[in-house]
């Protein structure tokens, strides 16, 4: 996607996805829901507000995703994310309260002190981590920039929503597993990534 149109090719493409957006995927919601403590997928903003015992539905009301999937120019929902909330909240809600001992990062604490030392153990899961919130994010991203900016101005996503802040690492710190690193690290998540495969720093 990123070296494999032009950029003509790549926006006359697009058209044929309006106004649907990457956005729109229940079955990557879920793996998230799997993946780890709820309160990892709060809005950063808001984040401290709550703790892992909190209700799940409350929570939800500020999960991060609210903020993808929002109008450039307003700000306000898309109507995406509109008919997205109508037909799968409830879904989410339950997989996640089914999941508030029995996802990824819980059963990881649930093993012996040894095996949640691990080497290998802790290396699957920062790589998962790495995989799902930075360089995913990232290489969506870098796509974005090449096909999306023009000049002064970006072109807004398929679904009209705001790219720009919704695709950075930094923008979301969005961690599955915070215990396994360092505060220097989680400071400067996907920052290193950002550098040099979008600014080309070496």
């Amino acid at each position: 996607m990123i070296n494999g149109m032009e950029k003509e090719q790549f926006r006359l493409y697009r058209m044929a996805l309006l106004p649907a957006s990457g956005f729109q995927s229940a079955q990557y919601r879920k793996i998230e829901i799997y993946a780890t403590s709820f309160i990892n997928l709060v809005d950063k903003d808001v984040r401290a507000k709550f703790n892992d015992t909190s209700h799940i539905k409350e929570m939800f009301e500020n999960i991060y995703w609210n903020k993808g999937a929002t109008e450039l120019e307003t700000g306000k929902k898309t109507l995406t994310l509109k008919q997205f909330e109508k037909k799968y909240t409830n879904e989410f809600i339950a997989l996640a309260e089914s999941c508030v001992n029995n996802n990824l990062w819980k059963k990881y604490k649930s093993l012996s002190a040894q095996d949640q030392h691990n080497p290998k153990l802790i290396e699957a899961l920062k790589q998962l981590d790495l995989n799902v919130n930075v360089f995913w994010p990232l290489v969506h991203y870098k796509s974005a920039v090449r096909y999306l900016q023009a000049g002064d101005t970006d072109i807004p996503a398929t679904g009209g929503t705001n790219w720009q802040k919704y695709l950075p690492p930094r923008f979301q710190k969005r961690i599955f597993y915070p215990e396994l690193w360092t505060a220097e690290e989680k400071e400067n998540w996907g920052k290193g990534w950002v550098e040099k495969e979008v600014l080309g720093k070496k």
